[in-house]
């Protein structure tokens, strides 16, 4: 069985312990389908109950952050005007009000988050969080308990089987989420730290491309390629298909999970990818090298955009991958990209006359012949060791 990947993690400084994230399948019965989705719309609406009393009462422009005793004055206030928000399990309603209370506070220290916004039905991903109670285990072997919907069986590799019911394993809470197919939950859990790698004290550059020579180049020569070409060729098929059938049919409903499925791969498969890529260079290197200015890029394949694909995300984890197998590292690193890819590595003369279409060069100077990303990978490597 396939393996689900790593949510998240931080270190904890204080119990030696690190946090993490776990996702594993869910497996409901009608009724607990039933009364999963009554609670995703339950949240969403207590959310935007919250929002909108405190607009009421402080106006759209206002920037003050309301207390948590507000906020929850506003939650028995909604339970009191809608009674059917009681029915749901309590302890998801008032994550919805400390996330709320959370996105309030993030808004104020950095200008990158925006202000809290209201919940629509279509842009907002169906979830719901239970806290757990100190002590207590919601897992045993391939059954989670859950908070009036009781007992739930779920499927995910051996290795998290053995780790979400290893003794030491303590629990947090759980996310439950819906991804338009299946219903997923995610268990935040605190363990101990894995092993950490040995130091190799190799260092490489790396350049970011958005053409047919890979993605990514490095200056020991690798070349990465990530295609999703069939995926999207899918994507765009069921789209025509679906406009040629009417809205709300059965056909169009069949097609609309098939549609569904295929998004939720390819998603997957970005997730995967960047897994196993970011765990093998932190494995194989010990410094990692980019330019700086990075943000997303186009991946080409056969010249039509395959993707964009999400650079902040995969440095990030880069990073986090660092910090949490060889924090002792220099990690990832980053140099001044002017002229990376018109300066020849060996000689050091600078080809004004290249174009951008060139993908192998020869110097005019000492008559060297190059790979233009690679060029620029080892320039960029060059540039960290001279202090650049």
């Amino acid at each position: 069985m396939k393996k689900i990947s790593v949510i998240d993690w931080r270190i904890d400084d204080i119990m030696g312990e690190y946090i993490r994230g776990v996702v594993v399948k869910l497996h409901l019965t009608h009724e607990q389908e039933v009364m999963f989705k009554k609670n995703y719309g339950c949240t969403r609406k207590t959310h935007n109950e919250l929002l909108n009393k405190y607009k009421t009462k402080y106006g759209e422009d206002s920037t003050k952050i309301p207390t948590k005793k507000e906020l929850n004055q506003f939650l028995k206030e909604s339970k009191k005007e809608l009674p059917y928000l009681c029915e749901t399990e309590s302890t998801s309603l008032q994550q919805a009000r400390d996330d709320l209370h959370k996105a309030f506070k993030n808004s104020l220290k950095s200008k990158r988050h925006n202000p809290p916004k209201f919940h629509s039905k279509k842009k907002t991903r169906p979830s719901f969080r239970q806290t757990i109670q100190k002590e207590k285990r919601p897992v045993k072997n391939n059954t989670v308990t859950l908070r009036k919907y009781g007992k739930v069986t779920f499927s995910t590799s051996v290795e998290y089987l053995d780790l979400l019911n290893h003794p030491n394993t303590k629990f947090n809470n759980i996310t439950v989420y819906y991804d338009g197919l299946n219903h997923y939950a995610s268990f935040n859990i605190k363990t101990t730290p894995p092993e950490q790698l040995p130091l190799t004290k190799i260092h490489i550059g790396c350049d970011i491309n958005s053409n047919k020579n890979g993605w990514l180049v490095t200056s020991k020569g690798q070349k990465e390629f990530f295609d999703i070409y069939h995926e999207n060729q899918m994507i765009k098929k069921i789209n025509r298909l679906m406009s040629r059938c009417r809205k709300g049919s059965r056909r169009w409903k069949k097609l609309q999970k098939r549609l569904q499925k295929w998004y939720n791969k390819r998603t997957n498969q970005l997730k995967d990818y960047i897994e196993k890529l970011t765990y093998n260079l932190v494995k194989k290197y010990d410094t990692i090298i980019f330019e700086e200015n990075y943000n997303t890029i186009k991946i080409l394949i056969g010249g039509e955009q395959n993707m964009i694909f999400p650079l902040s995300r995969f440095i990030k984890r880069l990073k986090d991958k660092f910090q949490l197998y060889k924090p002792e590292a220099e990690g990832v690193q980053f140099v001044k990209s002017h002229n990376t890819s018109r300066t020849c590595h060996h000689c050091g003369h600078i080809n004004k006359e290249l174009k951008v279409k060139t993908r192998n060069w020869k110097c005019p100077k000492c008559k060297k012949t190059f790979d233009r990303d690679v060029n620029a990978a080892i320039n960029i490597l060059n540039r960290w060791f001279n202090g650049d």
